[in-house]
């Protein structure tokens, strides 16, 4: 048996394209003859797909966003009952020169050759996440293919606006503080050495201020550019020990520990596993199996290990919210509505809501912290400045009032 895709016109006049399984192209023909189809151009699918792999090369690495694109227009297709295999070449249609047409494609190819497509999709783990793809193969088995990639195109969309707001409190002010840091040791490098120069006339003691300033700028330009190396060694030096999981988990734990960013850390890493919970239970996936997956979007090693914890206790017979309350490391009210959830039987609708408190709570904190942030290191930069024209000028001012 060979794959055709066929271009037809049905009784009523309308124009129809799909593909269809037949032992030849006459075959194939006759097939849709018989369906009240009339054929106008047909395609060995295997083929068609050949030229197509050989026409566009993968691009590169599919990003976030284009996926979330992708996931959001296949599922429109397939819960509008169009076949899985045309649902895929319509969308990998809709993206010129990107990573993702080539993907799809090679996944229309191999669901065309008779394998499903969550293992198409696992064949391509960078890619498709081990989330995606045990959501799809629940979908698939459930037949509920089409809800579940609706539900996997909202995580993705609330996934990524939780990504902006986190490059919306950390890049900016990164940015800021670069840049105010940047004019100081301008100031500091440049300006000072320059009109300090003009003090050695004056045969007085300068101000406390305007040594200390003094003294400042020279270390800087003796020694600046070695701090500043010593700083990135030490960056990089961090950055390596991390990867060590003991070092990582004491990391976490002290990350965790601190009073307002600690508990940001642990509302986002509750929030994503919330959501991915919810997406799993609602597609159908045993609990036990969900909550192994959703350990894994967890990016704090001390919480990765508490969900390993509530995995041993469940699979010994204790209720997710008791172990989850036993682990003391998620928030009480995300426990508590699980708990409740799972009384009321209905515990993946609880997720949802836990994850949708959570990245509400994220949001609103980011957004006080952002509106007070801006306006301190504008306020620091300033008074920085200030200081350094305070240090510039007493000299001057002291000289003319000895001259009076």
């Amino acid at each position: 048996m060979q794959a055709f895709d066929y271009e037809a016109i049905t009784v009523k006049g309308k124009t129809k394209r799909g593909t269809i399984m037949a032992a030849n192209a006459r075959a194939a023909r006759r097939d849709l003859r018989a369906q009240n189809l009339t054929p106008l151009k047909m395609n060995e699918a295997n083929t068609q797909h050949t030229k197509e792999k050989t026409a566009r090369k993968p691009k590169g690495k599919v990003s976030k966003r284009i996926l979330t694109q992708a996931t959001r227009q296949l599922s429109i297709l397939v819960k509008a009952d169009t076949p899985v295999s045309e649902a895929l070449k319509v969308t990998a249609l809709q993206f010129e020169n990107s990573a993702m047409r080539e993907s799809l494609l090679n996944i229309r190819s191999q669901i065309l050759e008779g394998r499903k497509m969550s293992d198409a999709l696992a064949a391509q783990p960078d890619t498709y996440s081990e989330l995606y793809c045990s959501m799809v193969a629940s979908g698939e088995a459930g037949g509920q293919l089409g809800h579940v990639l609706e539900r996997l195109a909202i995580d993705l969309e609330a996934a990524q606006k939780v990504r902006r707001q986190i490059m919306g409190a950390t890049v900016y002010p990164i940015v800021l503080s670069v840049v105010a840091l940047g004019v100081i040791v301008i100031l500091m490098t440049f300006v000072v050495p320059k009109v300090v120069s003009q003090f050695d006339s004056f045969n007085q003691e300068l101000p406390k201020l305007t040594r200390m300033t003094i003294g400042l700028s020279e270390w800087i330009q003796e020694y600046g550019f070695w701090a500043a190396g010593v700083i990135a060694l030490l960056g990089f030096g961090g950055s390596q020990a991390l990867k060590v999981k003991t070092v990582r988990f004491r990391f976490d734990k002290i990350m965790l520990s601190l009073p307002f960013i600690g508990r940001l850390n642990r509302d986002l890493n509750a929030a994503r596993f919330a959501r991915t919970m919810s997406g799993l239970l609602e597609s159908g996936t045993p609990v036990l199996q969900a909550l192994d997956t959703a350990k894994t979007t967890l990016k704090n090693l001390v919480m990765q290990e508490a969900t390993q914890s509530v995995i041993d206790q469940v699979r010994e017979g204790n209720s997710v919210g008791n172990a989850l309350k036993k682990v003391a490391v998620f928030p009480p009210l995300m426990v508590h509505m699980i708990a409740s959830g799972e009384t009321s039987g209905d515990l993946g609708q609880m997720f949802t809501i836990a994850a949708e408190y959570l990245e509400g709570e994220f949001e609103s904190s980011t957004t006080i912290v952002l509106s007070l942030l801006e306006p301190l290191i504008i306020v620091f930069l300033g008074g920085v400045v200030l200081l350094i024209v305070a240090a510039i000028f007493l000299p001057i001012l002291r000289l003319n009032s000895l001259a009076y």
